[in-house]
């Protein structure tokens, strides 16, 4: 092994080693951090949002199921 395949590798894994201790430092900073909290008036509003798109999507799906319809019943005709 050459000099520069030596030096190339202790330059290597000095970085990997100091991108883990770092890593890990962010790690127990981020575990001591609080929990978010979620109030109970986002949580409702959240809620009737997606409640709210459930429907509207109930409504489309209606929709497209009565267009099928029409479509099976006008292929059935011309047959």
């Amino acid at each position: 092994m050459s000099i520069e395949t030596i030096v190339s590798l202790a330059v290597g894994i000095s970085t990997v080693t100091a991108f883990y201790f770092s890593l890990k430092a962010q790690i127990d900073r981020a575990m001591e951090l609080p929990e978010p909290v979620i109030s109970r008036q986002e949580y409702d509003l959240k809620d009737n949002a997606i409640r709210s798109e459930i429907m509207n999507n109930r409504e489309l799906i209606e929709k497209n199921f009565e267009k099928l319809e029409l479509i099976e019943q006008r292929v059935y005709e011309l047959r």
